[in-house]
C-alpha cells in the first residue's frame, strides 16, 4: 500500500521543503501533516478488517518488511492526530524562538521515524527507525527556552544506553530463534535463559521511551529548559504511544509473558514504584512543567502495571489508558504552556488568580486534571477501572495481587491532589498584581487544548460505544466478553448523577453567601499585612507534607539525585576514563624511561668512538662509504 510509504515520506519530504525555502514553511508543514493525516485515516479503515504485510527489500537474509495490523493502524492514526495538534499550537508558542525553523524540521523528522516503527515488521527495521528517533528527540530538545544543552545530552544518553542493551537484545533473539521477522503465528515461550535476556534488553529501550523509573530522570531535566509543546509531544504523547506500543509487541505478540510469571511480577513492581515514588515527587514540585512531567512518568506505570498482569480486560484498560493520557496529558502541558506564554513564569509561588483572566484555559486544565486524577466520568477513570479489574482477577495466579492494586489506587489519590494543588496555584487564590493585566491565550494555542479536554469528556461519558468499541478492543482483538458487561460501571448514568449534583451544588452556593462578599483584612500579630503578604500560594498551602520527616528526606535524597540512574552511569564512566588515563599514563611513562635508557646507552657508545685522532675518523668515512656502495649495489 503506498499509503505506509506516504505516511513515512510525506513529514520529512515537506518538513525539509519548509526548511529550505523559510518564508513558505507554514504552507508545507501544513500540507505535510494534514497528508500525512489523510493517509494514516485509510490506513485505520484498512486495518480494520485486514493486514498489510510486504516485503521491500531482503539483504542478507534479513526482511526489510511493512507490517500493519489493527493495532499499528490505531497508533499510526493518533501519531497523526497530535503531530497536527502539537504544530497548531507551536505557530504562536514557538514563534521567534531561537532555532524555530530546525524546530519543525525536528517535529517533521520525529512523525516520519515515529510511523517507521510503528509499521515496521522486521525488529532490524524497527530499530532503524528507532534511532532515528533518538536524533529528532536530541535535535528538538537543544531548541529550548534557556540553554537546553546539558538536558538534551542527558536524554540522550540514558536513552542510547538502553537502545544500545535494547539492539543487543535483539541480536541474541536472532542468534537463539533465526528470526526476526514479527508479530509471530507462535509466540515465543521463556525455555531459555537468553530468550529472558533478550527479552529484558529488549524491554530496557521501551521503558526508556515509556520514561519509568529508573530511566525517567530526563524528562524532569528537560522540563525546566524545553517549551510546553515539546513536552507535550516528546514524551507527553508519542513516547508514551510508541513504547507502548512496542511494549504490547514484545509482551504478547513476539514473547508470551503470560505463561512466565517472574517477569509479570517484575512488570507489576516497576509499574506500582513507577505510580507510587513519581506522585509523591511530583506533589511536592513547586514548578508547573516540572510537576506535571513527574505525572507523566507516574502515569506510565500504570501502562505497565497493565500488561504485566497478562489478563485481557487489564491489558485492554492499559491500552485505554495510553490513549487516554496523551489527551489529558498533552492538554495539560499545551494549558499550562499558554499560562506562561501569557504571564512568563512556571513558578506556581508566582501564579494565582487567572480563572476569571484565562477562562478556556481554566477549563481545558480542570477537566484534564481531573480525567488524569481518575474523578468519574472523565476518561482517565474508566481506563484505571479496567486495570483494577485485571489486578483483582489475578487473585488466582498472584497471592500479593492486593499490594499492587493498593498502590494503583493511592497513586490516584496522590495525582488528585496534586492536580488540585495544580488548579489552586494557577487558576484560584489571590492573584499577584502583576498578573492583573493577563488576558486569554491567543486562538491557536487553546484551541488544541480545548479539542483534548472535549476528547476527555467524551471518552470517558461515552467510552462503551466509542473508544472501546471502535478503538481499544479491535486494537487488541482479546474477547473481553459485551461491552456493556465490562466491570459494572455506567458512565451515562453516573454522568446525569453527577451533572444533577452539581446543579444542586450550584443552586445552594448561589443561596449562601456568594452573593453578598464580605473583605476583611489580615492581621498577624497585630499588624496589618497587605494583599501580597498575606497571599496563600498552591505550594504553601501544601508545605505541611515537608513536615512529614521521611518525604522530605526522600525528597532531597532524590533530589541530590540518589534516584538518578544517569549519575551512576556518568560517575562509571567517569571511574572508567580516570582509570585508563591512570593506566595509559603509567605505560608512556614506562616508554618514556625504557627509550631514555636505550638512547643513553647509544649515547655512551658513540661518545666512545670519538677518540678525537685523525685517522680513526677516516677509518669510519671509509667504511661509511663501503656501506652506501653496498646498499646501491643491493
Amino acid at each position: 500500500m503506498n499509503e505506509i510509504y506516504y505516511v513515512i515520506v510525506a513529514p520529512i519530504f515537506f518538513g525539509l521543503l519548509g526548511f529550505v525555502i523559510n518564508r513558505l514553511r507554514t504552507e508545507f508543514d501544513l500540507v505535510a501533516f494534514l497528508l500525512t493525516l489523510f493517509y494514516a485515516i485509510k490506513i485505520f479503515i484498512a486495518t480494520r478488517t485486514q493486514i498489510i504485510s510486504y516485503n521491500v527489500a531482503s539483504v542478507i537474509g534479513i526482511d526489510f518488511r511493512f507490517y500493519a495490523d489493527s493495532l499499528a493502524g490505531f497508533i499510526v492514526l493518533f501519531n497523526a492526530i497530535f503531530a497536527i495538534l502539537i504544530w497548531l499550537y507551536s505557530l504562536r508558542s514557538m514563534s521567534k524562538m531561537p532555532r524555530e525553523r530546525a524546530y519543525y524540521l525536528y517535529v517533521a523528522l520525529t512523525l516520519s521515524a515515529a510511523n517507521g516503527v510503528v509499521l515496521s515488521g522486521n525488529m532490524i527495521f524497527l530499530l532503524l527507525f528507532w534511532n532515528v528517533l533518538v536524533f529528532s528527540l536530541y535535535g528538538m530538545l537543544q531548541v529550548g527556552k534557556v540553554y537546553s544543552s546539558p538536558a538534551a545530552r542527558k536524554a540522550i544518553t540514558i536513552i542510547g544506553v538502553s537502545d544500545y542493551l535494547m539492539m543487543l537484545g535483539i541480536v541474541i533473539f536472532l542468534v537463539k530463534t533465526g528470526n526476526l521477522n514479527f508479530p509471530l503465528e507462535t509466540t515465543i515461550l521463556f525455555t531459555d535463559a537468553w530468550l529472558v535476556v533478550s527479552y529484558v534488553m529488549i524491554l530496557a529501550g521501551v521503558l526508556a521511551k515509556l520514561g519509568t523509573v529508573p530511566l525517567h530522570t530526563w524528562i524532569p531535566e528537560a522540563a525546566k529548559v524545553v517549551p510546553a509543546s515539546t513536552l507535550a509531544f516528546i514524551p507527553g504523547s508519542l513516547d508514551k504511544l510508541l513504547g507502548f506500543y512496542l511494549l504490547m509487541r514484545i509482551s504478547y505478540h513476539i514473547f508470551d509473558i503470560t505463561a512466565y510469571i517472574p517477569l509479570q511480577l517484575t512488570l507489576m513492581i516497576i509499574g506500582s514504584v513507577t505510580i507510587i515514588f513519581m506522585a509523591l515527587m511530583a506533589l511536592l514540585q513547586k514548578d508547573t512543567q516540572r510537576l506535571l512531567a513527574f505525572s507523566t512518568v507516574s502515569q506510565a506505570g500504570y501502562m505497565v502495571l497493565g500488561v504485566g498482569t497478562g489478563i485481557p480486560i487489564a491489558i485492554a484498560g492499559a491500552l485505554f489508558h495510553m490513549l487516554n493520557n496523551v489527551l489529558y496529558k498533552s492538554a495539560l502541558f499545551l494549558s499550562s504552556g499558554s499560562v506562561e506564554y501569557r504571564t512568563k513564569t512556571t513558578d506556581m509561588d508566582a501564579l494565582g488568580g487567572l480563572g476569571v483572566k484565562m477562562p478556556l484555559t481554566l477549563f481545558t486544565f480542570v477537566v484534564a486534571a481531573l480525567a488524569l486524577s481518575g474523578v468519574p466520568p472523565f476518561n482517565g477513570f474508566y481506563s484505571k477501572w479496567m486495570i483494577y479489574q485485571g489486578i483483582i482477577e489475578m487473585g488466582g495466579r498472584i497471592n500479593i495481587w492486593f499490594i499492587f492494586l493498593i498502590c494503583a489506587m493511592f497513586g490516584s489519590i496522590l495525582t488528585l491532589a496534586y492536580n488540585l494543588k495544580l488548579i489552586h496555584s494557577i487558576f484560584l487564590g489571590a492573584r499577584p498584581k502583576e498578573l492583573n493585566k493577563v488576558r486569554e491565550a491567543r486562538f491557536e494555542m487553546v484551541v488544541p487544548a480545548l479539542f483534548l479536554a472535549l476528547g476527555c469528556i467524551a471518552f470517558g461519558i461515552f467510552a462503551q460505544s466509542l473508544p472501546l468499541r471502535y478503538l481499544i478492543l479491535p486494537s487488541l482483538g482479546y474477547e473481553i466478553g459485551e461491552i456493556g458487561e465490562i466491570g459494572f460501571w455506567s458512565p451515562t448514568l453516573a454522568t446525569a448523577l453527577i451533572i444533577v449534583g452539581i446543579i444542586i451544588g450550584i443552586i445552594v452556593y448561589l443561596m449562601g453567601t456568594v452573593m453578598k462578599p464580605r473583605r476583611t483584612r489580615v492581621f498577624v500579630g497585630g499588624e496589618i499585612m497587605d494583599e501580597e503578604e498575606a497571599r496563600i500560594t498552591g505550594p504553601n498551602f501544601y508545605s505541611s507534607i515537608n513536615s512529614v520527616e521521611m518525604l522530605r528526606k526522600t525528597y532531597e535524597f532524590g533530589e541530590g539525585g540518589a534516584f538518578d540512574f544517569y549519575n551512576y552511569l556518568r560517575g562509571a564512566a567517569e571511574g572508567v576514563a580516570i582509570l585508563s588515563r591512570d593506566v595509559i599514563d603509567r605505560i608512556i611513562a614506562s616508554l618514556y624511561r625504557v627509550v631514555g635508557r636505550i638512547t643513553g646507552m647509544i649515547g655512551k657508545l658513540t661518545s666512545l668512538l670519538h677518540t678525537g685522532e685523525l685517522y680513526t675518523y677516516v677509518g669510519w668515512i671509509f667504511l661509511g662509504g663501503i656501506a652506501i656502495l653496498l646498499i646501491l649495489v643491493f
